[in-house]
């Protein structure tokens, strides 16, 4: 996966609730919609802040398991579960069982890594591929485009969000398409 400037940004951001929720709700999830409300209400002015959407967690997530993997540290993004109230099925466990990496989490000291997180989350952003971000409209603009053309296939809501969603943060629809392995049509 390339990580866009996006990614870095609201993997940043989504770190701090995930902190937050690790120490000060012990043992609990927390669904994806609530960590997008506590990161809005944070940051009411940043355009990436506001226009995020749950279908795209996962890759803002995964800036945020790079950095606990290297660490060896406890599955902080554990705690972040879908509507169905569970983790997304790229989720695995390390300690046997999701309720045993809560509990992980939970007993972790995580005030000791901030400095390292605010080093790795600086050094992923300025390594992150530099895109321009495009307006929704001009985004879905593309993807209708792509799909006339014959070059995007007949999507469901959830996938032609994440299209969307990555087109925003700058990619192509070509290269957008390769990052969520939807095959490329060609007629």
């Amino acid at each position: 996966m390339k990580i866009t400037t996006t990614d870095a940004h609201l993997a940043r951001i989504f770190y701090g609730i995930l902190i937050d929720q690790a120490c000060n709700h012990a043992g609990l999830p927390i669904r994806y919609k609530r960590v997008l409300e506590l990161a809005r209400v944070a940051h009411p002015g940043d355009e990436v802040v506001q226009s995020a959407i749950p279908i795209s967690m996962g890759r803002r997530l995964e800036v945020i398991v790079r950095f606990i993997q290297e660490h060896q540290l406890p599955p902080l993004t554990c705690l972040a579960v879908n509507e169905s109230g569970h983790p997304g099925d790229s989720y695995r466990t390390v300690h046997g069982s999701w309720q045993a990496d809560m509990d992980a989490v939970a007993a972790y000291d995580w005030a000791k890594w901030q400095g390292q997180w605010d080093i790795h989350i600086e050094a992923t952003r300025k390594a992150a591929v530099p895109l321009k971000r495009r307006k929704e409209k001009d985004a879905r603009e593309l993807v209708h485009q792509s799909y006339l053309e014959g070059k995007v296939p007949k999507l469901d809501h959830g996938m032609k969000e994440q299209l969307v969603e990555l087109i925003r943060d700058g990619l192509s629809p070509e290269d957008a398409m390769l990052e969520l392995a939807i095959p490329l049509v060609s007629r």
